[in-house]
């Protein structure tokens, strides 16, 4: 019977450093470390890459050891699905840290059964509790005439500007950079037959600008 030790921090600027140090005394014997970094919570256990390779590692009686409950499972759905799994083949599943600890939860004793039911109510008063903060945010805010979501990329005359030219037939540039050798606003010119990235002309302009790049192949006092 092993230990195997279990990791997962949520985005790639956190570390496990916090998780580590609960678990400094597994580590320091050698236990095996199975990672999951860079996961969100809200990607169940069992469809994460780490924890389904630890699975398949594991031994009947082997003991799945987590920092904190949360590393592992923090929704209903989760533990829901996880602890029959745990059960089926034969392992174990304790938090070394927090009021979790000492309790192995993937037992079947009705003592764990009783307190898996109310960890599951208060996993589920946790996320309504997040989401009903987060709906009276929302309605403070626009209460309070603030604009929600991300910020216009134009204000309102540089946007009439850019639709005004557009109409009278210039090429729409877009964000991308200049061709080689013309700066970024660079304009249509005879004979010139580049123009800048992504520029999106209108039909018309097309037009004009390959007229003017014909009559300057053919020449002064030639007729393309």
């Amino acid at each position: 019977m092993a230990d195997l030790v279990y990791l997962r921090h949520s985005t790639d600027k956190q570390t496990d450093a916090r998780q580590r140090h609960a678990l400094t005394a597994l580590l320091t014997a050698g236990a095996p470390v199975y990672e999951d970094p860079a996961t969100s919570s809200r990607q169940l256990s069992l469809d994460r890459a780490g924890f389904t390779t630890l699975l398949h590692a594991a031994a009947v009686g082997d003991t799945i050891r987590i920092a904190d409950a949360a590393r592992l499972f923090r929704s209903v759905a989760d533990i829901l699905a996880l602890r029959p799994v745990l059960i089926r083949r034969g392992l174990h599943l304790r938090v070394e840290s927090g009021l979790l600890s000492g309790i192995d939860l993937a037992s079947d004793d009705p003592g764990t059964k009783m307190m898996v039911s109310v960890l599951e109510a208060v996993l589920e008063f946790q996320r309504d509790m997040i989401g009903e903060n987060t709906r009276q945010g929302v309605a403070a805010a626009k209460a309070a005439g603030k604009t929600l979501g991300r910020p216009a990329a134009l204000d309102q005359d540089k946007a009439a500007a850019i639709v005004e030219e557009y109409r009278q037939g210039a090429a729409v540039q877009g964000p991308g950079p200049a061709a080689p050798g013309h700066p970024q606003d660079h304009p249509p010119c005879p004979g010139c037959r580049r123009r800048p990235q992504h520029a999106r002309p209108t039909r018309r302009a097309a037009d004009r600008h390959r007229r003017a790049a014909s009559r300057a192949r053919a020449g002064p006092g030639r007729d393309p």
